[in-house]
């Protein structure tokens, strides 16, 4: 036990020893999901980011970083190192082909799990995060890394963590954790057997593993082999019952889930029932279309982001470019409980790429698409966008009395726009895109947002442009309440030209906190105000998750009795192990029905 002890080290940026005529060990990407970048920094040293392959050989000075995916790494000695996603790391030294000499990871931002093997000599395998240094000698551990400190949890042996600027250190034994915050948080402390299954539950298998590749790939220490689930690594299963109301009427509910991951196909299950005292809500079940979209939720291919990506069902965040036409448009609107199949897809061929979708694929309504070129890789980008709602007002109503009279057909919406893009930095915990947007309507006004930047700053998204707009232009007119709030008629033109700014910010400043706020101001008009607070963790006890939003447009007062408003709040209280409590309510303020369109949820979750 002594030996896993290690009382002190010296952190060495000496680069290489290969300086001294020793050839240095390598790593090998053995696992592969979604979106991962790696980075081999040329003579110059300037970074040049490239999807990372199955198989591919890292080296010193290697970077990379995870988007929407997870990678595994596997070293000669055997150690492995699994990336979860919005993980960014650096292979600053690798220790010899002997087996000789210290391997240093540096962790920019993110959250790693380590399983290395018993070194040879007193060399030691460590992990470098802004604040503390994880030192060890054969053991398995988790590493999560932000600017305000980070934490580590040891599930077997004994880690020394170290402070990285006093050099004072604790040690941290199997099944404890510690945490830093600008110093250590007094002793380690001993995990429960909740935290523990829940760490085993988001490492091995919950969520869609990485992609093996073969065993002849690297020369790792034998080990023992696991068999694989039958029903693929993103495997999910469980039901929940409740009540839920929909356009004012309250139903019993029955519902089972099932997500089930097969590599790049994902398909996502929700069998419901819904009843009164009136019977089973036929509605759900009249024909085959419905019956479908009672019983998916989604069916995909690939993770946005990839050369192919496609995905029917619930679409609840599409985006287009930069978002000055289309921002996380829902076909679905406030309803939570709503389906509709629609499409969405990710297309890209080289320096070629598309991007679109449709509200429906049945009864398509509105289409929208973007067509985008890299005149320059990785610098500079240039898209043109196409919008067109056939129908604005179809499946429409205003009550008279107890009956719906459906609105007239609309004449068709259509919207073109193009951008340009350049791209100045682009690192894991840095990236600036500077670009310019212009979108006008087919018998309306135009409008552009120029200059526009955003990028990433550490755990900080942002985004923050100039608008200068005819007063019958709408940016952003389509979004996630526009299913709600169409036949949107644009305002009449004549008026003068508006100008403003448009800003957003999100924030991930701690592993289970997530914040977004946004603001839209033009110059003699009423400004437009965005932002969601989501916890998700076990730091508050038996709450598994707390999330608030409020969105809206044109203010004159914050109101909740307004069209231009939606506000909704989760709350998910743990009941048992496996079963919470689930409470959900989305709202807006339909005009036309002079009465709030509201969507309400109370459930028992059960996952198994």
């Amino acid at each position: 036990m002594k030996k896993l002890m290690i009382t002190a080290f010296l952190l060495c940026f000496a680069c290489s020893s290969a300086v001294f005529g020793e050839e240095l060990s390598s790593a090998k990407i053995t696992g592969l999901s979604g979106l991962v970048e790696v980075s081999r920094p040329d003579e110059n040293k300037k970074q040049n980011w490239a999807p990372a392959g199955l198989g591919q050989v890292l080296n010193q000075g290697d970077e990379l970083r995870t988007k929407e995916g997870r990678v595994e790494l596997t070293f000669e000695d055997g150690s492995k190192l699994n990336l979860k996603e919005n993980t960014a790391l650096t292979l600053f030294k690798m220790q010899d082909k002997n087996r000789k000499g210290d391997t240093l990871v540096k962790l920019w931002i993110g959250q790693i799990k380590a399983k290395f093997t018993v070194q040879k000599d007193d060399s030691t395998f460590q992990v470098q995060t802004k604040n503390i240094i994880a030192a060890v000698k054969g053991t398995e551990f988790i590493v999560d890394a932000d600017l305000n400190g980070g934490f580590l949890k040891v599930l077997q042996g004994i880690v020394a963590l170290i402070d990285a600027l006093t050099k004072s250190e604790i040690f941290v034994k199997a099944g404890e954790k510690a945490s830093y915050a600008g110093a250590f948080q007094g002793k380690p402390e001993e995990m429960d057997k909740a935290e523990k299954d829940k760490l085993d539950e988001e490492w091995n298998g919950k969520k869609e593993e990485p992609k093996k590749a073969p065993e002849s790939a690297v020369e790792p220490a034998k080990e023992e082999k696991k068999a694989p689930s039958a029903g693929g690594a993103g495997d999910n299963f469980g039901g929940s019952f409740g009540a839920v109301s929909i356009d004012g009427n309250t139903y019993y509910m029955m519902s089972i889930f099932y997500e089930l991951t097969l590599g790049k196909f994902g398909v996502g299950f929700d069998v419901r029932l819904l009843w009164n005292d009136d019977g089973i809500r036929e509605d759900d079940w009249k024909n085959l279309q419905r019956s479908l979209e009672s019983m998916f939720k989604y069916v995909r291919y690939g993770i946005k982001g990839e050369p192919f990506y496609l995905k029917l069902g619930v679409l609840d965040n599409s985006t287009l470019g930069h978002g000055f036409m289309v921002s996380r448009y829902s076909n679905v609107g406030v309803d939570v409980y709503n389906r509709v199949f629609g499409a969405e897809t990710d297309i890209r061929l080289g320096a070629l790429g598309i991007e679109g979708f449709c509200n429906d694929i049945t009864w398509g309504r509105l289409y929208a698409g973007r067509i985008y070129y890299d005149i320059i890789p990785s610098f500079l980008q240039a898209g043109v966008t196409g919008i067109y709602d056939y129908n604005p007002a179809k499946d429409k109503y205003v009550l008279a009395g107890a009956t719906k009279v459906y609105l007239p057909e609309q004449a068709p919406l259509v919207a073109y726009g193009a951008d340009l893009g350049i791209s100045l930095i682009k690192t894991g915990l840095l990236s600036v895109l500077v670009y310019a947007d212009y979108g006008v309507f087919r018998n309306g006004g135009e409008g552009f947002a120029a200059p526009g930047i955003m990028g990433k700053v550490a755990f900080f998204d942002y985004q923050l442009e100039y608008r200068s707009m005819q007063s019958n232009f709408v940016a952003g007119l389509f979004d996630y309440a526009y299913e709600d709030s169409r036949p949107a008629l644009l305002p009449a033109a004549g008026g003068p030209r508006v100008k403003g700014v448009f800003g957003q910010l999100g924030a991930r400043p701690l592993p289970w906190l997530n914040l977004v706020a946004a603001y839209q101001q033009y110059e003699g008009e009423k400004p437009y105000v965005r932002g969601e607070a989501c916890y998700k963790g076990n730091f508050i006890p038996k709450i598994s998750e707390v999330a608030i939003g409020y969105e809206q447009k044109d203010i004159d007062i914050v109101t909740l009795k307004s069209p231009n408003t939606v506000a909704y709040g989760r709350v998910g209280m743990e009941m048992a192990p496996g079963v919470i409590f689930l409470f959900t309510m989305r709202q807006t303020y339909d005009p036309l029905l002079s009465d709030y369109k509201r969507s309400t949820i109370m459930a028992i979750q059960m996952r198994f």
